[in-house]
């Protein structure tokens, strides 16, 4: 079974590779060792792929050295030759009848539209909450622990019911006794597998246990990812998050008195990033060191701790808050993500393509536009995200260059 939603299916024109696939020769674009391509489209019909550097040495770097294209610049790549080469100028007519000039000094041709169905790719979140015994603390007249189950799915409006068939929702307790003398180990998880419709056994597992003992914060990130990753593939999706909700500093399975699992919990959040899951942290009252906050939310979207750039932490002080708090974190991994029958290769020419929502043409990496996740996975950003989300029946379309979609 795959995730994706049928009822938002896509359907993108791509300008793809008919007539485009790659030929005999040696040359990035197709081009056989004497600088024609033949067209399958016309097989009597050949385009010209002279170096037009030996003549017109439009860019400083015709004619150096080189080792690979990355050494020639954008309007260059590198020729049999070992020197940077170029078969076109941008915007230029070199390229014949049916071609057109792009990255790297490169023709491409013209060939007919087809059709690829798009699928919105839905996101696996995996609730890990903190079972450690603070969290029977009060929390503005409740417990905490209480104020977690009402948040998540005491009500149909709460977010997991609300959201549930749109996310593919797991869950996790997590807690120790003892550490590693505990005859089960350490940590402890409890937990629901991630599917579509979980509210309910995500309900019972809140409802049938109770907080008790320590928070081994990093050992679960890392117990948490390698049960994602024991699971079918066909279970899950490949867009992964754990939002972790905890109450106190962290401890760990070797030491879990006193509370100094800070360096542990960032290496398991970073160790979890590298292995393709995101970590969003929410401080479920105000126990939390900040600097801590901010070093799990950093680490946990891959960013460097102390960097100059800061990844968003949570921090929820009354059960209304948390409420709103876990809206705001979950509505904002849901996914904008889509799949590509087929992938950009390289993925370079996705700077040609042209995205479009509603008749609008999105911009290409920019924040409020799309951009390529990897070569199979387009990603819609910000203002561009939003709006699709907001639409009940939103139009998504697509095109790139000849010769720039591939099927592995």
């Amino acid at each position: 079974m795959k995730f994706f939603s049928p009822a938002l299916a896509i359907i993108l024109t791509l300008a793809a590779g008919i007539g485009c696939s790659s030929s005999s020769g040696g040359n990035p674009d197709g081009s056989t060792p004497d600088g024609t391509v033949d067209d399958d489209s016309n097989g009597d019909q050949q385009v010209n792929h002279n170096d037009v550097c030996q003549d017109n040495p439009f860019d400083p770097l015709c004619g150096e050295e080189c080792i690979s294209t990355v050494d020639c610049g954008d309007n260059l790549h590198c020729g049999p030759d070992g020197t940077c080469i170029a078969y076109c100028t941008p915007g230029g007519d070199e390229c014949g009848p049916n071609s057109f000039c792009i990255q790297y000094g490169q023709c491409a041709e013209e060939c007919a539209s087809v059709s690829v169905e798009l699928e919105l790719i839905m996101p696996t979140v995996i609730l890990l909450i903190d079972q450690s015994g603070s969290m029977t603390d009060n929390f503005s007249g409740m417990e905490r622990w209480d104020a977690v189950k009402q948040a998540l799915t005491h009500s149909q409006d709460a977010v997991v019911p609300a959201l549930q068939n749109e996310i593919l929702f797991g869950a996790a307790l997590y807690t120790s006794q003892d550490g590693f003398e505990h005859p089960d180990g350490c940590p402890l998880l409890t937990k629901v597998a991630p599917s579509l419709g979980n509210a309910d056994p995500i309900k019972l597992l809140l409802d049938e246990n109770q907080p008790e003992d320590d928070t081994p914060t990093g050992d679960s990130i890392v117990a948490t990812v390698d049960w994602l990753e024991s699971l079918p593939p066909e279970d899950i999706t490949t867009l992964k998050v754990i939002v972790l909700a905890t109450d106190g500093q962290p401890d760990t399975c070797e030491q879990p008195d006193p509370q100094d699992g800070e360096q542990e919990s960032i290496e398991g959040a970073q160790d979890a990033f590298d292995r393709g899951v995101q970590t969003i942290i929410l401080s479920v009252g105000p126990e939390v060191a900040e600097e801590h906050l901010q070093d799990m939310a950093n680490a946990g979207a891959g960013l460097e701790v102390d960097g100059a750039t800061d990844e968003p932490y949570f921090v929820a002080n009354d059960p209304a808050e948390l409420s709103a708090t876990f809206e705001e974190i979950i509505g904002g991994v849901r996914s904008c993500f889509f799949a590509l029958d087929g992938e950009v290769q390289p993925p370079e020419y996705a700077a040609y393509g042209e995205v479009t929502l509603n008749g609008t043409v999105l911009d290409y990496d920019d924040p409020d536009g799309w951009r390529l996740a990897d070569p199979g996975t387009l990603e819609l950003l910000g203002a561009a995200c939003q709006a699709y989300l907001a639409d009940d029946d939103p139009a998504l379309g697509a095109a790139f260059p000849c010769g720039a979609i591939w099927v592995p």
